[in-house]
Parts: structure tokens; sequence; C-alpha cells
């Protein structure tokens, strides 16, 4: 059961960071496919690694605390707007990001 949840809040993470992604390419008038060049920034602004970024927006690793701060900050956004953009999301987002993702490591 714990491992379930666990899945579920890494999931939620990576949705939630998805999601201020968006919103800050919307901001700064950037295509939506030009994710790569954002991880790479967003790791070079934070100082950790783009795999590290990588992993987490893509739900395949628990960031710890810290990663998540820095991630969240390097991207323009303060800790309250993850939370409200977390706070909101829904089973079926859940559900929804874990089908797209078989489906891209089983194509």
């Amino acid at each position: 059961m714990k491992k379930d949840w666990e899945e579920a809040i890494k999931i939620s993470i990576a949705i939630s960071l998805n999601k201020l992604l968006e919103i800050r390419k919307v901001a700064l008038n950037q295509p939506i496919e030009n994710v790569a060049k954002s991880y790479n920034k967003i790791a070079l602004d934070a100082d950790i690694r783009k795999a590290t970024v990588s992993d987490t927006f893509n739900g395949k690793t628990m960031p710890s605390a810290s990663t998540l701060i820095l991630i969240v900050e390097k991207m323009g956004f303060k800790l309250t707007d993850f939370s409200e953009i977390y706070c909101s999301i829904k089973e079926e987002e859940v559900r929804d990001f874990l089908l797209k993702s078989k489906k891209k490591s089983n194509p």
C-alpha cells in the first residue's frame, strides 16, 4: 500500500512540475516542445544533474525536498505555486500520466 502512495506522490510531483513548465513557457512565449533545453537550463541554474531534472519531470524518481525546492525556484516559481497545483491533481491525471509513460517506454 505504501508503495502505491509513493508512486502516486511521485507522479503528482511530475504532473505539477510539468504544469509549471507549461506556464513558464507560455509566459516566456517559448515553444512547449522545447523541453530538453528547459531541463538543461533548470539543471544548470539549480546546480543539479540534468538526468535528475528529467527523471523528476518524467516521474521516474522521487526528488528530495531540497531538489524539488531548487527545481521549483529555478523555474521562477514559489513552493506555494507548486503546492497549489499539486493539491489540485486528480487520480485520473495520475492514471493518464502512467498510461502515457508506459506507452513511451513500450512503443
